[in-house]
């Protein structure tokens, strides 16, 4: 049975854009190996008093022009990135001037060597734009039969318990507690099944929002909320990173 199968593997954690993750290599080989990073626009226009969810946005990386006309539930990746600190600009895209106009969101962003890492655009709890930066662990799942789900919540929502079930099913076979905006919540789940994530206020069971998400055999499945609910613009961005081959 699914339910008895299921396995749940949930670590939740606030994710801070200037906080700094140290690696240290177990050879001198990792320490060359570049970041993987992605990036995700999740910022919806309409959040932002625009008749569209468009919002096309330049990116400067240490003041070099590095994505223009970048737009909502854009991804791009993995963009292969040396150890250090870079400085992330974005700011609304001039198609005269590309990232000439002031930035809306300026961070200054570590990257470890060797680690796979997204960079995501998207509003706070309040609504205001910022960004964040999530590191993808890619552990495989414990057993074979099942695989890895994220889920992050970057959306304009207060903090949610998420409630999953079978798609199609009201029983909810596991919650994941207090999940606000900048953190994530992975877990282990059967693949090639469909699950319901619903987005209830914490310590409620009223749904808000929802989504479908699915384990894959060979690739982590990270799923972000972003937008909100106020303009009706909450979605789902996935994205899927392979699992490395050892």
């Amino acid at each position: 049975m699914i339910r008895r199968s299921l396995t749940m593997i949930v670590t939740v954690f606030a994710v801070v854009l200037a906080s700094l993750l140290v690696v240290v290599p177990a050879q001198a080989e990792e320490a060359a190996r570049p970041a993987q990073v992605y990036i995700i626009h999740g910022i919806p226009g309409r959040d932002l008093g625009l008749k569209r969810n468009r919002l096309p946005v330049d990116i400067a990386v240490n003041d070099v022009c590095t994505l223009t006309n970048f737009k909502f539930r854009q991804v791009v990746g993995p963009v292969e990135l040396p150890e250090g600190t870079y400085n992330i600009k974005i700011s609304l895209a001039n198609k005269e001037h590309p990232c000439s106009n002031a930035p809306v969101i300026e961070a200054d962003v570590p990257f470890a060597a060797g680690e796979s890492a997204t960079v995501i655009a998207h509003l706070s709890e309040a609504g205001a734009p910022t960004a964040s930066k999530f590191v993808n662990d890619l552990t495989p799942a414990a057993s074979a039969e099942n695989g890895v789900v994220v889920a992050r919540h970057t959306a304009a929502v207060p903090t949610v318990d998420l409630l999953v079930s079978l798609e199609g099913s009201d029983e909810v076979l596991a919650t994941i507690a207090g999940v606000s905006n900048g953190a994530q919540a992975r877990a282990e789940l059967p693949v090639y099944t469909k699950f319901s994530v619903g987005f209830a206020p914490t310590g409620t069971t009223t749904v808000v929002a929802s989504a479908t998400i699915e384990a894959c055999e060979d690739e982590i499945a990270i799923y972000h909320a972003v937008g909100s609910l106020t303009n009706n613009t909450f979605t789902i961005i996935p994205l899927y990173i392979p699992i490395p081959q050892h």
